[in-house]
């Protein structure tokens, strides 16, 4: 009878294919762990890897006779999940700071918010004024001397600026708080309703969602959720710097682009699978659908 090589001895295996089977063995439960607590296919697959990867960087520091492999192994999963959300919690509280009214002398340097790409579509004088003030907390005397301006017309360059970008981040924040409201997804579900009297618990279709997203970012017109065919006419025609809507007779979602990447905001069932959520990286159909987006965004 062919006796299974144990963890431990993959682990302490010089054998590169030993390697190899320890990660084959362990996919699968270490991307399911991901999975149930990060609610993003694609992102739970990421971090696996990420995992897998520091697992072999550091398996020669591995002991055997001590703690159980799995258990090594699940401890550098929990580690690359406190540094995920470790980064995403930086990342809210960047588009929260400029989500906000930019204050004089902020507490502390937004040092992530050009690395996050909101600032790409700015004016470039709009872009450094930002840059130089905000993220690196320069004072507008000294910029005034170097760049041979005004005060003044600094501080109108990072207003503007700012002011350019808390429109996206408004939109992006109304979708993910409706993605995180945990509703149920009912074809049909809240057409023609008042906006106002969606409760907390009903369930929604795609172009409900979309409407109550739109009338919480202040972009609805109208004070009722609308059909599908209805969205194919909101905003303006063409694809947005950082939001689109993709609209067709029977469909509708969002896509963000806040930092360059591509993010979807759609939660119809059978346009994500597997199941990720209502916001996912994941692709959405466009071949038959007209891309609308609010004016300068």
């Amino acid at each position: 009878m062919r006796t299974e090589i144990t963890d431990e001895a993959l682990l302490r295996s010089p054998d590169p294919e030993a390697f190899g089977m320890f990660y084959a063995r362990h996919l699968q439960a270490v991307t399911g762990y991901f999975a149930r607590r990060v609610a993003d296919r694609e992102l739970a697959a990421d971090l696996a890897a990420e995992t897998f990867a520091s697992a072999l960087v550091a398996k020669r520091r591995f002991v055997a006779g001590g703690a159980p492999a799995i258990a090594w192994l699940y401890a550098i999963a929990a580690r690359r999940l406190v540094d995920h959300r470790r980064r995403s919690a930086s990342q809210m509280r960047t588009m929260e700071a400029i989500a906000c009214e930019p204050s004089e002398q902020p507490e502390e340097p937004l040092v992530t918010l050009d690395a996050a790409g909101l600032l790409r579509h700015l004016p470039a004088e709009q872009r450094e004024a930002v840059v130089a003030h905000v993220v690196h907390g320069r004072a507008y005397e000294d910029l005034a001397a170097e760049l041979a301006t005004s005060e003044a017309s600094l501080r109108q360059r990072v207003s503007r600026g700012l002011r350019t970008v808390r429109e996206p981040l408004r939109f992006y924040r109304a979708a993910k708080e409706l993605a995180g409201e945990s509703r149920e997804y009912r074809f049909g579900g809240g057409h023609g309703r008042h906006l106002a009297a969606v409760a907390p618990s009903s369930p929604l279709d795609c172009s409900s969602a979309a409407s109550l997203v739109l009338a919480r970012a202040g972009m609805l017109e109208l004070d009722r959720a609308q059909v599908s065919t209805e969205l194919a006419g909101w905003g303006v025609e063409g694809e947005g710097r950082y939001a689109t809507l993709w609209a067709d007779e029977g469909h509708v979602w969002l896509e963000f682009t806040l930092d360059g990447t591509r993010e979807r905001f759609d939660p119809t069932p059978s346009r994500l699978a597997p199941r990720s959520g209502w916001l996912s990286t994941r692709p959405g159909p466009k071949a038959s659908m007209a891309p609308r987006h609010w004016p300068g965004l």
